[in-house]
């Protein structure tokens, strides 16, 4: 195996990254000495009293934190919520009046700062990566569907092309599965042993004890 030496040029390396507090569910009681740490805070949106950890979280948490000025983003800590932070960043509007934009920050610019790659992405700015999602509605609202995904300015994904492929994709998976179902059929032919389920086997069966006859003679001694 060989190595390929790549360079990255000097405004593509992030920076240092800045200190941030994981999950800190309760940074809300600390709140003015974290931004006066200057350090950040990763936090759930709503997960609360669900194990000792969470007993004191609430879902006001990130609200409170940002007011404080402290710099704020919302993790999953789990793949499927991953999907829509989005949606979990918006529940700081109810829980703790946070606008649109303070919310929005919290799954974006927030945790580009943090990870020390603000400078790359995190907001649409000239001379940033083009990595870019288009909605059908606002990101923030609950019915808000992906359209098309960028990357780096490339469309890495397109609904309405992904919808048209559904029924190829279909046909693909069944004809593949009926192909390894034929080939399957034809392996057992070829043994002359059709497919089938094994024969299910017969309990042993105990011994019968002795007959009364038996017994008979034996207590007595021998036959009379």
């Amino acid at each position: 195996m060989t190595y390929e030496h790549i360079s990255i040029p000097e405004d593509r390396v992030p920076a240092a990254a800045d200190p941030t507090f994981q999950h800190v569910l309760e940074g809300y009681k600390v709140a003015d000495e974290l931004a006066a740490a200057g350090v950040g805070a990763s936090t759930f949106s709503d997960w609360w009293a669900y194990k000792v950890e969470a007993y004191d979280a609430i879902p006001y948490n990130a609200a409170l934190m940002t007011k404080r000025g402290v710099v704020v983003s919302i993790n999953s800590d789990d793949a499927e919520e991953a999907t829509h932070l989005n949606q979990e960043a918006a529940k700081s509007m109810k829980f703790g009046g946070l606008t649109h934009d303070e919310a929005l920050k919290l799954v974006t610019i927030n945790p580009a700062m943090q990870l020390g790659i603000d400078k790359r992405v995190g907001s649409i700015e000239v001379g940033k990566d083009a990595d870019l999602v288009i909605y059908n509605h606002d990101p923030l609202s609950a019915y808000a569907v992906v359209q098309k995904t960028f990357v780096d300015g490339r469309v890495l994904f397109d609904r309405d092309k992904d919808i048209a492929g559904r029924a190829a994709l279909e046909k693909e998976k069944n004809d593949l599965i009926a192909k390894e179902k034929a080939a399957a059929k034809k392996s057992d032919e070829k043994k002359g042993e059709p497919s089938r389920k094994p024969e299910e086997k017969n309990p042993v069966e105990k011994p019968k004890p002795p007959s009364s006859d038996v017994t008979a003679i034996s207590s007595n001694g021998g036959a009379q």
